[in-house]
């Protein structure tokens, strides 16, 4: 019997302001991008590797209204790949981090501090429910996290409609 582990853990800093959007259907969507440091090299210069995030539901409001660029995240997730065929013919793929637990790391300016900048459940309650229950707040690993409803906002190219 074999198994796979597709898991991403970072902390890094929001390399450029969330990016909000609806689906059709009214489910939030923000995009942004997080650098995240690495190794040092030779030069004695570090490494720093961005990479693309996208966060579901109500949690993608709240990162809309407390991170901005330069703020600092640590981030559990998934890695997911899309392919589609451009408009000029051209096979283009991307993959990106699907964030099923957002924290803040230090206290956004002016708005909550310590630990209940956390994005999960346990701070969602009384909220509609649905694709937000993706985001789990859990101190025991979940090997297999529930996934969004559905990728019906997906367009056969690959890009989410808006």
């Amino acid at each position: 019997m074999s198994w796979d582990i597709n898991r991403v853990i970072l902390v890094g800093r929001l390399s450029n302001d969330v990016e909000l959007k609806y689906t059709p259907g009214g489910t939030a969507v923000a995009r942004f991008g997080i650098a995240v440091g690495g190794r040092l090299r030779s030069d004695g210069s570090e490494s720093v590797s961005f990479f693309n995030v996208v966060v579901w539901g109500k949690p993608a409001e709240n990162c809309s209204n407390y991170l901005s660029k330069g703020k600092k995240i640590a981030l559990d997730g998934r890695l997911e790949q899309r392919s589609w065929t451009a408009q000029d013919g051209t096979k283009r793929s991307v993959v990106e981090i699907i964030a099923e637990r957002v924290e803040f790391l230090g206290a956004p300016s002016g708005k909550v501090s310590g630990g209940e900048n956390v994005i999960s459940p346990e701070n969602t309650k009384g909220q509609e429910a649905g694709i937000e229950d993706v985001f789990y707040d859990n101190t025991d690993f979940n090997p297999n996290p529930v996934e969004p409803e559905s990728h019906d906002d997906l367009q056969d190219n690959g890009n989410i409609n808006f």
